[in-house]
């Protein structure tokens, strides 16, 4: 038995167009059946500028290259008139479950029935996949009626479970959970504030598999209950580090040899744009201007992979003259000589080299620095090394000719959401350049990224929306007023998913308050985006957020800000401040 074909109303406009930052809009529905048709005519006949659409269960996000072409299609989207036409039948899928979930009793008891009730109400579902969102193979599952019929009354609704006020900061793979109107799987470790009710060994996501999602868009889904335990064991979908990339570069291509990656060291480029709709963020570079800065001033191109290096303490050596630079974070740069011996550094003294005199000590020698955000030459066997910042998080360091890595959907940066793209740096991981070093270095057209305060509260400036009428009552938006009134820390739980942000102990519990009692159905989010869950305690999501989110966003980190957010450390202080799009003018 196939699922019955998707159909909605003849002619399909969004209720609404919503900005989302500055180069993204999202428009909205009724039915996820109409957001389906929706987003296959945007995929069929693109807008102008249009670089991604993203649907979700209530809306699908369009994203834009310029605020021109974002502005253009505000008005377009509202006229389009799309005729709607069936979906494919897809195929059955069977996913065995151990109904073993953390939240399985007290979500038994929050929607009154038993815990047994529940299990036969979820086995005896048909569940047909929905949509594609937070991380690679996390297919949002609906009850069959709801994809088969035009429109469903409220009293029709089976369940409608509420998301945890405070998403969990880990939930295990292969964890089933139940969330709104939909079921799903996650295929690996994450975030989420989903209920669990029971855990499967499929594997959702698989690189292996000519359809790398096991559950696609169409598919009809069975949840088959077992009585067995089931072990979970790590999901292959994290590259696995090949021979190329610890100490199997052949002897004649290898020229960076990782001795102490620190605290962590990713491989980053410019990420997988343009992929949301199968699930998968786009990741790269958390300090994207950082990165090109620091390839520009090597010669090589913006998307050249280099090392993202939090916290300092990465110390590699080179096997061949090598120039370098290092962007970022404000931290010190030192360089160890193998021996006492000539050394020349091309940003301190151009091409001249300097000779010891006879009576200064050899060890003067061997130790020198190297300056931030300019090139610099490194000879065989020398050592580099990061310090710990005094000001910001990560660093970039950048090498001509560019790191070779292995790539994942043609990008070599390292995924810690989905757990896409090479494993992180380890010690006695080797490295080759992908092209011979260009010799043309010193220039770098991106400005140097901001860095936090060190004394007071950061300023980030946000665009409100697209969901800022969930924090406001009738004359006001209490919401808006408390983002921008606080002072927040960054949580020690923060990483390249996004920071964690706590209230001052003075600020009322919840510190955001929603003024809508139901649950925001899951839509698309982008970079930037300020979510803030039941608890009130705004999370902002970076550079390996997830496709969707299940919490209103109340603001969109513009931009411009978006490097100096990913260098704001664990316990700085940071202040919002609402802001015309098109101007950046406090509004």
């Amino acid at each position: 038995m196939t699922a019955a074909p998707v159909s909605v109303r003849p002619h399909l406009m969004p209720e609404a167009v919503r900005p989302a930052g500055q180069r993204a809009l999202l428009a909205e529905f009724t039915s996820v059946a109409e957001v389906l048709a929706f987003h296959r005519q945007l995929m069929t006949k693109p807008l102008p500028g249009q670089l991604e659409a993203v649907p979700a269960a209530r809306t699908v996000l369009v994203v834009f290259r310029t605020r021109h072409h974002t502005g253009e299609a505000a008005k377009q989207l509202r006229r389009l008139r799309p005729r709607t036409g069936a979906a494919s039948p897809g195929r059955e899928v069977e996913i065995r479950v151990h109904y073993d979930g953390a939240d399985l009793t007290t979500l038994a008891e929050q929607l009154g029935i038993s815990s047994q009730g529940l299990i036969d109400w979820h086995t005896s579902t048909r569940w047909v996949g929905g949509f594609a969102g937070f991380t690679p193979g996390f297919t949002y599952c609906v009850p069959e009626p709801v994809a088969t019929r035009k429109r469903l009354r409220k009293s029709e609704q089976p369940f409608q479970v509420p998301r945890l006020e405070s998403p969990r900061t880990e939930v295990p793979a292969g964890a089933v959970a139940l969330a709104g109107e939909f079921s799903a799987v996650y295929p690996r470790s994450s975030p989420g504030g989903w209920q669990l009710i029971g855990s499967t060994d499929a594997a959702l996501w698989d690189l292996d598999r000519g359809e790398p999602a096991l559950i696609q868009p169409g598919d009809t889904v069975s949840y088959v209950p077992v009585t067995e335990q089931i072990t979970v064991t790590a999901p292959g979908q994290q590259a696995t580090r090949s021979a190329e990339q610890r100490r199997g570069v052949p002897e004649a291509d290898a020229v960076v040899d990782v001795l102490n990656p620190g605290p962590q060291t990713l491989l980053q480029d410019l990420g997988r744009p343009g992929r949301a709709h199968w699930g998968v963020p786009p990741s790269g570079a958390a300090d994207v201007q950082a990165l090109r800065q620091a390839n520009e001033l090597v010669g090589n191109d913006d998307s050249a992979a280099g090392f993202e290096v939090l916290c300092g303490g990465l110390e590699l050596t080179v096997r061949q003259t090598s120039v370098a630079a290092v962007t970022g974070a404000e931290t010190t740069l030192t360089v160890r000589s193998p021996a006492a011996k000539e050394v020349s550094n091309m940003a301190l003294n151009g091409t001249g080299a300097a000779k010891r005199p006879a009576d200064e000590p050899a060890e003067a020698h061997r130790v020198r620095s190297v300056p931030l955000r300019a090139p610099f030459l490194l000879y065989p066997g020398e050592r580099l090394r990061l310090g710990t910042p005094q000001r910001g998080l990560r660093s970039y360091v950048a090498f001509s000719g560019g790191l070779a890595a292995q790539t994942v959907l043609g990008s070599a940066s390292t995924d810690v959401l989905s757990g896409l793209g090479p494993a992180p740096v380890a010690a006695g991981d080797t490295f080759a350049l992908v092209g011979v070093p260009s010799g043309f270095v010193g220039i770098a057209d991106v400005a140097r990224t901001a860095l936090p305060e060190v004394a007071g509260p950061t300023q980030l400036r946000f665009i409100p929306g697209p969901r800022q009428e969930w924090f406001a009552s009738r004359h006001s938006n209490p919401g808006l007023d408390a983002l921008q009134a606080l002072v927040w820390t960054v949580r020690e739980d923060s990483n390249r998913i996004g920071l964690r942000l706590s209230a001052e102990e003075a600020a009322p519990s919840p510190a955001i308050a929603w003024t809508r009692p139901e649950e925001l159905p899951s839509e698309p989010v982008v970079r930037g985006a300020i979510q803030v869950p039941g608890s009130g305690d705004p999370v902002l999501f970076l550079a390996d957020h997830p496709v969707t989110g299940g919490y209103p966003v109340i603001g969109v980190v513009v931009r411009e800000d978006l490097g100096l957010a990913a260098q704001l450390p664990p316990g700085a202080e940071v202040r919002f401040q609402a802001v015309h799009p098109d101007t950046l003018e406090p509004v």
